[in-house]
């Protein structure tokens, strides 16, 4: 017994007396059902989604700034042309998003909200192909607008729909392809599997995850098709070319990086070579944990934050049974299939959930994967919830009818107060709780603007460091939006020194150094508390604009003494005078102390011709020894100074107390 058979036992023919004001009543209430689905599903997808999440993921802020690239440049941010297959940060990055998101960066420019864009539309994408695979299912208007319902309220779906990460796009994807299979099927045509094949072949582009998933359950549904003869061997041909055509840049690209071959070009498409192939993201020795582990993190939450709240879960506690009910159902129908030899569209989500589980067991730490490594298993814990309230209402149904129709509001009631009390949460207290969540910074043109716009133009172009962030790199780059011709200056370099390519451009350091650099400047995320109290303990001037604080040291631009100090030469100044070393460089050595308030000097930086040359203080325990105060034993230092520099004359030598904020300056010409 198929499910649709279960279906027909809901209602009894009621006559038809009044069949046309039922049917015309129905057909109202459906329409109301959906329109009130449609602008609730629409507001919480776009109410607040460039600031929830807040911040933009670093992967997000890497596609975006390719995107521009893509759409200005036609190269990736690495000069390669129209890449099959992103690099991002060296282990790769699939590819359709950015695509999709090229022209909506080169017209708005780089931003949480417009990076989100393509997520959002491909959650009508997913609703509206999740409603048609439902009406193969179960051919009925009522489970269509429960899938929808449940589609909308599942904390899972909206949480990944409101992040521009590449992986997201594989749920809609899925959800296309598994239709067009169904469609092909039910339909016998040919060119219906030729979409099929097409649907594959895209959503073989969404995310890499899905290069093991399709391949396992499109062997297994052929077989059984085969099997039931429900497919010809023309068919299986209609639906392979285009599959394979899209499938094998995708090929080639795997094969390159499996041997280590140099990248190829097909007209004007890249086949990249990737930094790291990420070929040891599976393993077997985490199969064991996974069986169990995979059903844990899947059904329950994982531990990221933009990904599940575990309160909540990821489809609420209350559908667990409901799926265990559904995927139980499933399986009982896709047996009996099989042993009649007769299609049953089920069959599908059972094979899909048998695919991603196949691959997910493969992935990560033991603990089981996280839920957008694996997010198309959620389109058939969907179909599975949904089933399992079907299957539970028939049974209780046949107990006590009252209870059954008085059972539905009651559950569907619940799911409503769920539904409310989480997005009362997310939209409003998500924030707070998780701020700032790892791997999320912010964007700091702002900063840069000011550096411009407000500080001297000596002050702007000293050395910037900015941090404290993973990949601190592409938010200067998505800030800025220059060109990847300008920033690519190992563009001959290949491969790539990655590391030295993502250190540093022209005067900006991409990290704090692991000591003060006290000519420098500083661009600090607010959240980043330990290192805005050092800057501050430091003396540093602050601002704070926007997300982030910028410090500078002002007092490196006094050109007059405001503290009295005694200096001492041990080598390199003579008579008032520097005296040049017989090398490349000048090492000028001494102690200083500060008269007015008795103490060391915090910093001695040396500047001439533009640049800085910060001392290295020096232990003077003699001189301690002497004024008998340990106060006074790092009162040494010592300067070194290219000769070059020095012979352009014009040195400052700038003695600093950051605490009283006083400084004694000496000039050489």
């Amino acid at each position: 017994m198929n499910a649709n058979k279960f279906l027909n036992r809901l209602y009894k023919n009621k006559g038809t007396g009044n069949c046309r004001n039922e049917e015309y009543i129905k057909t109202i209430k459906n329409w109301c059902s959906w329109f009130a689905i449609i602008i609730v599903f629409t507001f919480i997808h776009c109410f607040r989604i460039g600031s929830i999440p807040y911040g933009i993921n670093v992967d997000e802020m890497g596609m975006g700034y390719d995107a521009w690239c893509l759409s200005m440049f036609g190269t990736d941010r690495y000069l390669n042309s129209f890449p099959v297959y992103l690099i991002n940060f060296s282990g790769g990055q699939s590819a359709l998003y950015a695509y999709l998101c090229a022209p909506l960066v080169k017209a708005f420019g780089i931003s949480a909200t417009v990076l989100r864009i393509p997520a959002i539309i491909f959650s009508f994408v997913t609703l509206f192909f999740a409603v048609k695979i439902a009406n193969f299912l179960w051919n009925d208007t009522r489970m269509n607008l429960l899938v929808g319902f449940l589609y909308m309220i599942f904390p899972v779906f909206l949480m990944l729909s409101r992040i521009g990460l590449d992986c997201n796009l594989m749920l809609g994807m899925s959800a296309a392809f598994l239709y067009f299979i169904l469609n092909a099927v039910e339909r016998q045509r040919n060119q219906d599997y030729l979409l099929a094949g097409v649907s594959g072949g895209l959503l073989l582009y969404s995310y890499v995850i899905s290069h093991m998933v399709l391949p396992v359950f499109l062997l297994l549904l052929v077989i059984i098709l085969i099997f039931m003869k429900k497919i010809s061997i023309k068919q299986m041909f209609f639906m392979a070319i285009p599959l394979f055509l899209l499938a094998a840049p995708l090929m080639l690209m795997h094969f390159i990086n499996m041997f280590g071959l140099e990248e190829m070009r097909l007209g004007i498409f890249t086949i990249p070579r990737l930094y790291r192939y990420r070929s040891d993201d599976l393993s077997l020795q985490v199969v064991g944990k996974n069986l169990l582990g995979f059903f844990q993190t899947t059904l329950m939450y994982d531990d990221v934050p933009f990904n599940s709240i575990p309160f909540f879960g990821n489809m609420y506690f209350l559908s667990i049974p409901l799926i265990l009910t559904g995927l139980g159902h499933g399986i009982w129908l896709f047996v009996q299939a099989l042993k009649k030899r007769c299609w049953e569209p089920q069959i599908v989500m059972i094979l899909w959930t048998a695919s991603v589980y196949i691959t997910g067991i493969f992935i990560g730490t033991g603990d089981g994967p996280n839920v957008y490594q694996v997010n198309s298993i959620y389109l058939a814990y969907l179909f599975f919830c949904a089933d399992g309230m079907l299957v539970l209402y028939l049974f209780v149904k046949k107990i006590c009818r009252k209870l059954a129709q008085a059972g539905l509001p009651i559950c569907i009631g619940i799911y409503c107060c769920l539904f409310a009390v989480f997005t009362k949460y997310y939209f409003f207290d998500y924030t707070d709780d998780t701020y700032l969540i790892d791997l999320f910074n912010f964007k700091f043109e702002d900063v840069l603007v000011y550096m411009k716009n407000e500080l001297p133009e000596r002050v702007a172009e000293r050395t910037t460091y900015i941090g404290d962030g993973n990949q601190t790199y592409i938010y200067y780059l998505g800030s800025t939006m220059i060109s990847p011709y300008d920033y690519n200056i190992l563009e001959d370099d290949k491969p790539y020194t990655l590391w030295l390519w993502t250190e540093s451009y022209q005067n900006y350091r991409f990290n704090f150094p692991e000591e003060i650099d006290p000519s420098g400047n500083y661009i600090v995320p607010e959240t980043s508390t330990e290192w805005i109290t050092l800057y501050e303990q430091y003396g540093f001037e602050k601002e704070h604009i926007g997300t982030h604080y910028l410090f500078w040291n002002s007092i490196l631009d006094e050109e007059v003494s405001s503290a009295q100090a005694v200096v001492s030469w041990d080598h390199g100044v003579i008579d008032g005078k520097i005296v040049m070393d017989n090398s490349e460089n000048t090492v000028l050595s001494g102690w200083a102390l500060n008269m007015d308030y008795d103490i060391v000097w915090n910093d001695v930086i040396a500047c001439a011709d533009g640049e800085f040359y910060p001392a290295e203080k020096i232990e003077r325990k003699d001189l301690a020894d002497v004024l008998q105060n340990d106060v006074f034993l790092m009162s040494g230092f010592r300067l070194i100074i290219p000769n070059d520099v020095l012979k352009k004359g014009n040195v400052k030598i700038i003695f600093i107390d950051y605490d009283h904020k006083v400084c004694y300056v000496e000039r050489y010409e």
